[in-house]
């Protein structure tokens, strides 16, 4: 499934054999640039300065930027305008300077008008690196300071991120939140120092109509958290969430994952606010969590609920309209959390094609739903209704599940 080369950069990943990940080997997938009359700042790395200045000032002065071969500084936020592009070809690596970020709106780039609202930025290509041992988080789950995400996205219509590595993140890779008609694809994740909280894609509330796909760890343990998080609720007082929102999140399609030993593949996080309308289709690799965890973020350091008094007599959230198939997972290590974990109200939730290899930790469970009193839960055909007890399936394959009202 994945072939780990000597050298952090010289990583070549085959997803499909129409697809050909390379960082530093050969050119990657890129759309040209528009042929039209634009003038186009192109950053070469002749200079030992804070390249985040020049890229700054060709943003604002409306210019797509091109990043050439080469390692750049970057001392303070790249902020995005409305119809931002930049372009970083093979070779260029982007990092983040020591004690760069430190307040909470402190990122390795952003939108530059998340009140107001942006539309149609455009970031591919390059290594951009989040220099986690320069740019620690303060101490403390509620502290004040940097959240530790590199890309932070809020309230745009119309984005793409694309072709590109994303490596030493302190918390997040990417976050996104009130974002709409989006894009995120070939996205690969490595890391020299592994971080809690390390997601990937990290999707927060009023989010809709995008497609995540072509997503992977270049290496065992990456990410450290989900792979892929949407998170319609959370904890938004934690350091690491200041800056989201809560809100539904809707019509989306996440494809194409690929990671060894991360910790979960996709986690739809609903306690108030839906996920209506997704589809999760091809999945693979190991996990030392769940594959898919809908487990409303029971038993967090920070509950998003309580307990004791769910919100709805029938449980928390709910999970509307979403598909997952052709998924072929197992653990990595020994753990008790089952490879699909459902905990989370649903209306019409289906998982078809589900797949459990052989793994390190046999006694797991594959399937664990519970929570959810008084839904119908079909399995291959054998139909009940939940009550107060959990339901567990130890079965290597799973043809159909469904859950409903």
């Amino acid at each position: 499934m994945i072939r780990n080369c000597a050298g952090a950069f010289n990583v070549v990943y085959s997803l499909f054999s129409d697809l050909r990940f390379s960082v530093n080997g050969s050119r990657s997938r890129l759309n040209p640039l528009p042929c039209v009359d634009m003038d186009v700042f192109t950053l070469s790395a002749t200079a030992n300065g804070d390249a985040a200045a020049a890229i700054q000032e060709a943003l604002d002065a409306g210019r797509p930027v091109v990043i050439t071969a080469g390692t750049y500084r970057i001392e303070r936020t790249i902020l995005l305008p409305s119809g931002a592009r930049i372009e970083a070809l093979d070779g260029a690596v982007i990092r983040l300077a020591d004690g760069a970020c430190r307040e909470r709106d402190d990122y390795l780039l952003k939108n530059a008008n998340p009140a107001e609202g942006d539309a149609d930025i455009e970031v591919s290509g390059g290594v951009w690196d989040g220099n986690n041992r320069g740019n620690p988080r303060p101490d403390g789950l509620f502290a004040d300071g940097y959240t530790g995400t590199m890309f932070h996205f809020e309230n745009v219509d119309g984005l793409r991120v694309a072709n590109l590595v994303m490596q030493n993140a302190e918390a997040y890779h990417l976050r996104a939140t009130a974002v709409r008609n989006f894009t995120i694809e070939s996205i690969a994740f490595a890391s020299e120092c592994v971080r809690h909280n390390n997601d990937g894609i990290h999707l927060g509330g009023e989010c809709s109509d995008g497609v995540i796909r072509d997503i992977v760890g270049l290496h065992a343990g990456v990410t450290a958290d989900d792979l892929v998080a949407l998170n319609a609720d959370d904890a938004l007082d934690r350091n690491e969430v200041r800056g989201m929102r809560s809100g539904p999140i809707r019509r989306l399609r996440i494809e194409h994952l690929r990671a060894e030993g991360c910790h979960c593949f996709v986690r739809l996080l609903s306690v108030y606010s839906p996920i209506e309308d997704v589809e999760i289709c091809d999945v693979e690799g190991t996990c030392t969590g769940s594959a898919i965890n809908c487990d409303a973020a029971r038993g967090c350091r920070v509950p998003v609920f309580d307990e004791a008094d769910p919100p709805f007599a029938n449980g928390v959230g709910l999970l509307k309209n979403v598909t997952v198939r052709r998924i072929r997972v197992a653990k990595s290590v020994a753990d008790a959390s089952p490879l699909l974990r459902l905990e989370t109200r649903c209306s019409v939730f289906v998982v078809e094609q589900f797949t459990r290899e052989h793994d390190e930790s046999p006694d797991t469970p594959t399937v664990r739903i519970q929570h959810v009193p008084g839904t119908r839960v079909t399995v291959d055909g054998e139909s009940f209704v939940a009550g107060d007890d959990s339901f567990v399936s130890h079965a290597g394959t799973v043809g159909r599940l469904t859950l409903e009202p």
